[in-house]
């Protein structure tokens, strides 16, 4: 892989340039050194793209569902073929350890296309009910503006869907990974996508994000980053009566029954809390444990901490890379210092930046237990590697402290009794819940949104290609 790369490029109609300006650079947060850069593309470049993506909407919207299917089945392929580069591009950009990001970054979203090829096929077209025939037909052009965190499975999770529905796309991709962001762009179009069904445009979420979202020429948004920027893009949209997708990040509670296995269980909450160094949304950054086990889970928790290695990105044996930024990593470490002034016990953490190595934006991985419920640590997402440790009394105590939360994306329910978890899952105010540490990278069409801040619609499956059409009752 070079050393560093041209500037990222914008995909209009087809044809690949660079737009002028100034340079925004492009980090990587292992060694901090600059490997590249981007240029806000800006209203102007933005329009043309909306255009061209309109212009060829209608031929793309009445292309046979089959052949909008394959077209995502040859894509799939292709990006199997180079998954391993566009994984090592990803753990470049973002400081993914390569392990996790060859997982969810290449093997994931193949297999989001080719299943959101599969639900294409069996999507109900044409539906009657009641005397009337339902057709559901490509709303128009979405603007797709997806983050650094997930950066490729995010692309594929709203990409496959709207071309699937009929729809067309621009995207505006993060500035801090936009090289994968032009790989993908170049798959499609080898796959053989016509152009102009698939834009892409460069640049910051204020400038370029903007001029996306307040677009007059989109039928949808699709957004996904943090609640203050969800609610700037739903804002804009809102302007030009454009509907939207906003998932919003999370503040996922994962509830440790008393009949758990008390080892199996932490060890699991610690991997999927502190996964891609605690920078996802779903990430289950509060632990609920029953007060009578908590002496007994210091141990336990300290001892899968232990296990967690950090280090190069590109080690196989690396579990936890640097956060994306400096700017991030002040952020989190600002986050445990307020935990700490607010009582909070470091069980495992430093508070100061890792030592693991002499450069790269490393925070440890910090468990924090003792904090009152209105902590900012209980309360905010602090998007690294932070898990904070709460007790309850009995389970409707629990299901109090999970949902006494701004945010409702994602939980986690530990049991030996898969029903009695299942009981618990259902009154969870969130749009995912996962039991006994059961993942999603092997079931790709389960729908994933989430409710009160944690945005609305959502995005896989049956559900996330019905985003991105319109429908039409037929009565005669």
């Amino acid at each position: 892989m070079a050393d560093t790369f041209d500037r990222a490029g914008c995909l209009i109609d087809g044809a690949w340039f660079v737009p002028g300006g100034p340079a925004i650079d492009v980090i990587d947060p292992y060694t901090e050194t600059v490997i590249g850069a981007v240029v806000d593309a800006g209203e102007r470049i933005v329009d043309d793209a909306v255009r061209s993506a309109a212009a060829a909407h209608a031929a793309w919207r009445d292309t046979a569902v089959s052949e909008r299917a394959a077209l995502l089945d040859r894509t799939a392929d292709l990006l199997t073929r180079d998954g391993a580069a566009i994984a090592a591009l990803v753990s470049r950009e973002m400081g993914m350890p390569i392990s996790l990001a060859e997982v969810t970054q290449a093997q994931l979203p193949a297999d989001v296309l080719r299943a959101t090829a599969r639900t294409a096929r069996d999507f109900p077209w044409s539906q009657d009910i009641d005397g009337a025939t339902l057709v559901r037909r490509g709303s128009g052009v979405v603007g797709a503006i997806t983050p650094w965190n997930m950066p490729v499975h995010q692309i594929i999770a709203k990409v496959s869907a709207a071309l699937a529905a009929g729809s067309t796309v621009v995207l505006k991709a993060s500035e801090m990974t936009p090289y994968d962001a032009n790989a993908l762009a170049a798959l499609f179009l080898e796959a053989g996508l016509p152009a102009g069904v698939f834009n892409v445009v460069t640049g910051t979420g204020a400038v370029t994000g903007a001029a996306l979202a307040a677009h007059p020429g989109l039928a949808h948004v699709s957004f996904t980053g943090s609640v203050v920027a969800g609610r700037t893009v739903a804002s804009l949209a809102a302007q030009t009566l454009t509907r939207c997708t906003l998932e919003l990040g999370g503040k996922s509670p994962a509830v440790v029954l008393p009949d758990a296995d008390l080892e199996t269980a932490l060890t699991g909450v610690v991997a999927s809390g502190l996964v891609n160094s605690g920078q996802a949304c779903n990430a289950t950054t509060r632990l609920l444990l029953p007060e009578a086990l908590a002496a007994d889970a210091a141990d336990v928790l300290t001892a899968a901490v232990a296990r967690h290695t950090l280090g190069d990105p590109a080690d196989p044996q690396t579990r936890q890379g640097p956060l994306v930024s400096a700017r991030q990593r002040d952020r989190v470490l600002d986050y445990i210092a307020d935990a700490v002034a607010a009582g909070g016990h470091l069980l495992t953490g430093t508070g100061k930046p890792s030592e693991v190595s002499p450069i790269g934006f490393f925070v440890d991985p910090t468990i924090v237990t003792g904090l009152p419920e209105d902590a900012r640590a209980i309360r905010e997402e602090i998007f690294g590697p932070v898990l904070a440790v709460q007790t309850y009394t009995d389970v409707d105590d629990a299901i109090r402290i999970a949902n006494d939360c701004a945010y409702g994306l994602s939980a986690e329910v530990w049991s030996g009794d898969v029903e009695r978890a299942r009981a618990v899952a259902g009154r969870l105010d969130v749009g995912q819940v996962k039991i006994n540490g059961v993942r999603t990278r092997n079931r790709p069409t389960v729908p994933f949104g989430g409710v009160k801040n944690s945005g609305y619609g959502r995005e896989l499956g049956h559900l996330g290609i019905e985003e991105f059409t319109d429908v039409t009752a037929v009565m005669s």
